[in-house]
Parts: C-alpha cells; structure tokens; sequence
C-alpha cells in the first residue's frame, strides 16, 4: 500500500492545478470533492488500524474540524439549495485535509520519492512562470472563468497563472510554499536558483496581489537568513535578489505590463484611497463589536447578516483570518486550530534546525502570515501537503541526507 500511496502522490503533486482542470473539464465537480470520495476510506483504514501515534498537530486538527462539522450543524448552516449533503461534506476543505494529513503521516517517504518530487516541483514552478507570462498577452489563457470571483480577477488585471484551477487563493498559498522548497534544495545550484528566483518575483508579481508579493518575499527570505554566517555571503544575496527585481521589472515592461500601475493602485493604493487598509481597520472595529455576543463557541463558519452590514456591505466578512475564525468558532473551536498551527510550525523549525531543510518552516511561516490579510485557513492546500510531506520524510529518516537536487 505504501508504494501505490506514493505513486499516488508523485501523480497528483504537485501537478494538482492541472488535475484540476482536467477533472473540471471532463466532470464539472470540484477535484476535492473526487479526490476526497477516492481516498477517505484509506485515511479510515489508517485510523482504525494504525498503531503510529497522531502528532499533535494531526490530533487537535482532527479535533478542530469536527468542531466544524458540528457547528455547521448546530447552527443550521445548510448546504445552498442545489447543493445535496453528501457533495457539500465531502468537498469541505477541512475534512478533505484530515484525509489527506492522515494518509501523509502513515505513509513512508524514502529519497527517491523525495528526489523526484524535488524534480516535479522544479518543473510546476517553471510552467507557472511560462503560464503567467503567456498570460500577460492572452488573458483567458488557460484561465478558470467559472472560479470564485472570477469576473473580477479579470477586470483587475490580475494573473493568477496556473491556480484559477485550484481554489481562489491558491496560488498565493501554495505558490510561496513551493518557491520555499526549492530554495532548501537548490540554494547551491546557481543557474537552478536563478530560476526560482526570477519565478517567485515575477507569478507573484503578476498576481496584484500584496500578499502574495509578502508570502513570496517570506520565502526568499531564508537566502539571507539562513545558512549563511558571513556577512559577505548576506549582502551576495541581497544584491541578488535586488538584480532578480530589476531584471523582472525589465522583461515585465518589455511584456507590455504596466508595472507603474500595479505599484500605484495595488501596492500603494493611490487610486482606492488605502481602501485595503481601511477594510482591515473596519474588520478589527467590527469584531471587538460583535465577538463579545459570542465569545466561547461562536456563530458558526458564516457571516452574519449585522456584521456585512457593519462592514457596509463591501466585505463578506470579517478581512483577518484570525479574527474572522474566533467571530466563527469562537475562543474554543478557534483554540484546536490555533495549537495545529503552534505543533505544525515547531515540528517544521525542529527539521530546520536538525537537518537544516528550511523549505517547510518558511512556506508555513508564509501561510500563518497571509492569514493577516485573508481569511484563508485551508490546509488541504498541494503547498500544505507538500511541506508536511517533506517533514514526514525528515522525521522518519534520522540519518537522511540532505535532498538531491536536479
């Protein structure tokens, strides 16, 4: 079993966005939800007859998402109309996660699956750049219409690359988190690390999108603050990275893309007015209002009709993830999900620190930090898995060398 789970992976990670849009095209159903049907009764069967021990992390998240299933019961919460129980179940993303995080922690990960999930990340980073790039000209091309706000992304100017196939934030979670594992693997391979350099500044660049731009710079960031002890060494990769910068900017203009216009009214905000910030400063406002109603169990994964109109109708919710899952679950079901968070990051910085792989505590760290600005807890996210992965793989070989690259 443990080498058809392998196989299995290496198939669908992280080559998991143009899964996507095979399975949209061929089925019109959501992946999750066709993934999550295929492999919930292995996740079951390692729960029942495995005698390994959950991690922590695994454990209050299992805890968490049942916390979840039960709110939305609770709080009558139905599916939408065209919706039956057993689609809107089984494509939660929570649920679909445990079965994926389960499956991850009972299965073995030797070197050559690492060697080539090494090799097949290298390659997805590269086709999201050659995507995006196309799509600076041909907008529509290989893009999801049918997405969450698609509309919108469109009209803004934004190019989400490959992801418009996954979830609405996905390439800004999954995107930094794979640019955070390569960086582990290749940062002494010059020409490789060129590569995903100029791929990570230019996909989230392209994007419009802050937190990505962030989520992206926080793993970069690992270059100079990472293995490096010479203050010599810092300022090789800082002038680098600042090269990297400027050569994007060049071909980016050479492309045809306003890069002016993208720094004015997206990074800076000019034409809106900071109206970003104002929406988080509402949302902060909106909370210490309405939280207290419900501190301890909260209202459920739904925002309230008062607080849209609090928020004067232009926000779904409240716009800090973590101030949006205590309004939601409340001080206790937002605690399982806080102490996932806690275990995940330590087990990721007692890899760093052991075996000096980087890649997950960075892309993690991107993820806890996004969160800041969105409301986007799914970690059922291919760049979630692919960190956990590479932790199990660590945590199992204890004599592991540090991975191959190319």
């Amino acid at each position: 079993m443990n080498k058809f789970i392998q196989n299995l992976f290496l198939i669908l990670f992280p080559f998991y966005p143009l899964w996507a849009w095979v399975c949209y095209s061929i089925t019109k159903k959501n992946i999750d939800f066709v993934i999550n049907i295929l492999l919930i009764s292995f996740a079951l069967y390692f729960l029942i007859n495995s005698n390994k021990k959950l991690p922590k992390y695994l454990l209050f998240f299992i805890i968490f998402t049942i916390y979840h299933l039960c709110s939305i019961y609770i709080n009558n919460l139905a599916p939408p109309q065209n919706t039956n129980w057993l689609y809107f179940i089984f494509s939660d993303t929570n649920l679909f996660a445990c079965t994926l995080l389960i499956i991850v922690e009972n299965t073995y990960f030797n070197n050559r699956f690492i060697t080539t999930m090494n090799r097949n990340i290298f390659i997805i980073v590269l086709i999201s750049l050659i995507v995006s790039l196309i799509q600076i000209k041909n907008p529509l091309f290989f893009f999801n219409e049918d997405m969450d706000e698609g509309l919108v992304f469109f009209e803004e100017g934004r190019i989400p690359s490959i992801y418009s196939w996954g979830k609405q934030n996905s390439g800004g979670i999954t995107f930094p988190i794979l640019i955070a594992v390569l960086l582990s693997i290749y940062y002494t391979k010059k020409l490789s690390l060129f590569l995903i350099v100029f791929s990570g500044i230019i996909v989230s660049f392209l994007t419009r999108g802050r937190y990505v731009m962030i989520s992206t710079l926080v793993a970069l960031s690992q270059l100079f603050l990472i293995n490096v002890k010479l203050l010599s060494k810092k300022v090789q990769w800082i002038l680098f990275l600042t090269s990297s910068i400027i050569f994007t900017g060049f071909v980016a203009e050479k492309a045809g893309y306003n890069i002016n216009e993208v720094i004015d009214n997206r990074i800076l905000e000019k034409e809106s007015g900071m109206a970003s910030a104002k929406t988080r400063i509402l949302s902060y406002e909106v909370f210490l209002k309405k939280f207290p109603e419900n501190p301890w169990l909260g209202v459920g994964p739904e925002t309230r009709d008062d607080v849209i109109k609090l928020l004067g109708g232009e926000t779904p919710g409240i716009h800090i993830g973590y101030l949006s899952y205590l309004y939601y679950y409340g001080i206790i079901g937002s605690l399982f999900l806080f102490l996932t968070l806690y275990y995940l990051l330590k087990e990721a910085w007692l890899v760093g620190r052991e075996y000096n792989f980087w890649g997950s505590f960075f892309g993690l760290a991107s993820f806890c930090l996004a969160n800041f600005t969105l409301v986007y807890f799914n970690l059922s996210e291919m760049g979630i898995i692919i960190a956990v992965i590479y932790l199990r793989h660590f945590s199992e070989n204890p004599s592991v060398k540090y991975p191959d690259g190319l």
